[in-house]
């Protein structure tokens, strides 16, 4: 990971100075600079940035040009900052559609700016402390990391691996009496872990256990922050969602999650909405009312009209939309994976759901080292002309250096190309 260089004594706050650029807004920038220069049949195909290609259904585009003819007034005023009373009706009905679990919109429901990034961030500073640990489970998602950092607390990584994700012995094991959250969620980026139910139930009896703990001695419970923008992409039975688990005491008694589960999500993996820039987070009323707190000091409120599209995008009919988008993308992850699974020496862990492959390329790595390719990504960025990202972005250190991600949501065409280019620079590696 790359940290910014700056001149000493200018000032920068030092949790800015602590965290790397991103490597995904980066990389894209840097293909489409080296394509610039490079003829048609070879430039470098990007399976970096997590997007599919698939276009956003138009009924979300006439919905909201709709109204925008009808009620104009309301899109360019202020909005409420937890969001339009309409659009957390819209949230609540879908997630209890998707998860047989009801919150209330006026008091369990918000909207944030930013995607699920600005639920997350809230969500930080409505929790943490200086000082206070999370509890990562790696490879992830870079910017918890980064963003926990930016709280002046401290991420607290546990390796895992794609097939488990984090267990309950892994996670007692982390758990101190600094610890404020535990990250979990649903297709876990980059690996596509999906977990079970009784998975799921296995770490709540830990956090159950933790947390009674606490409570009797007056302290801060152990909240989960329960992440999932890729829900949509779970193939197979979908388990329950954290809130909703019920877990046996020592004493016999029933301990409910939802007191302690954050849950965020939003539109863009779903619907393709990303640059709507809509997250959603459902929790208990005193969180979300201290999120709102900190929102309305930050950004108040979200986009009027990206409000307006996920009111759309949410409704009943459009679930199809939802169920059709992770079809396709799970159909081309396959294409790769026929591509990828045709080289012998290659290590892949098929994704359990979502449209990413990690694959490890260490078979190849003396081979590619002695070309002078320090890491799997480098290699095929200019020998295959397939852009991805490196698997040392998802967790500190040099020991994924020679796995990179995949991302499979591109068109099927471009995704096959790409995995025959990998194939046919692996084979002249070899020979």
């Amino acid at each position: 990971m790359t940290r910014p260089t700056v001149q000493k004594n200018r000032g920068i706050s030092d949790a800015v100075l602590s965290i790397p650029e991103s490597v995904t807004h980066g990389t894209a920038a840097k293909i489409v600079a080296l394509n610039k220069v490079l003829p048609e049949d070879d430039q470098i195909i990007d399976l970096s940035i997590g997007a599919l290609d698939t276009p956003t259904d138009p009924r979300i585009d006439r919905g909201v040009t709709e109204f925008v003819e009808k009620q104009s007034g309301m899109i360019h005023a202020f909005a409420p900052i937890k969001g339009f009373p309409f659009l957390l009706e819209s949230v609540a009905a879908r997630v209890a559609r998707l998860h047989g679990i009801a919150y209330d919109p006026d008091r369990e429901i918000m909207v944030t700016p930013g995607g699920v990034k600005g639920s997350i961030s809230v969500l930080f500073h409505a929790l943490l402390n200086p000082g206070d640990e999370v509890v990562i489970p790696v490879p992830n998602w870079p910017h918890y990391s980064d963003m926990v950092r930016l709280h002046e607390a401290i991420p607290q990584t546990v390796l895992v691996t794609a097939q488990d994700g984090l267990t309950a012995p892994a996670l007692e094991g982390a758990l101190s009496e600094r610890t404020k959250i535990v990250v979990l969620g649903d297709c876990i980026n980059p690996t596509g872990k999906v977990y079970s139910t009784e998975e799921l139930s296995a770490l709540a009896e830990v956090v159950a256990r933790h947390n009674a703990r606490r409570e009797s001695r007056g302290e801060s419970p152990v909240y989960v922050l329960f992440d999932s923008p890729y829900e949509a992409h779970i193939v197979g039975a979908r388990a329950k969602t954290f809130a909703a688990l019920d877990v046996p005491l020592a004493d016999g008694s029933r301990c409910s999650m939802r007191p302690w589960t954050l849950s965020v999500t939003g539109p863009g993996k779903t619907y393709g909405m990303h640059g709507d820039r809509i997250g959603y987070l459902c929790g208990p009323p005193d969180i979300v009312d201290a999120a709102a707190r900190a929102q309305v000091n930050l950004t108040s409120f979200a986009s009027t009209y990206g409000q307006i599209a996920t009111h759309v995008a949410l409704q009943p009919e459009m679930d199809e939309v939802a169920a059709a988008r992770a079809k396709a993308a799970r159909t081309n992850l396959q294409t790769m994976l026929r591509e990828l699974e045709a080289i012998p020496s290659l290590k892949i862990s098929p994704a359990q759901g979502g449209y990413f492959l990690f694959v490890d390329f260490s078979s190849y790595a003396d081979a590619y080292q002695k070309q002078g390719y320090n890491k799997a990504d480098q290699f095929l960025l200019d020998e295959a002309k397939v852009a991805t990202i490196c698997g040392s972005h998802f967790a500190e250190g040099h020991f994924l250096d020679h796995l990179v991600r995949i991302n499979c949501g591109r068109t099927g065409a471009l995704v096959s190309k790409a995995g025959i280019r990998i194939r046919r620079a692996l084979t002249r590696l070899e020979s």
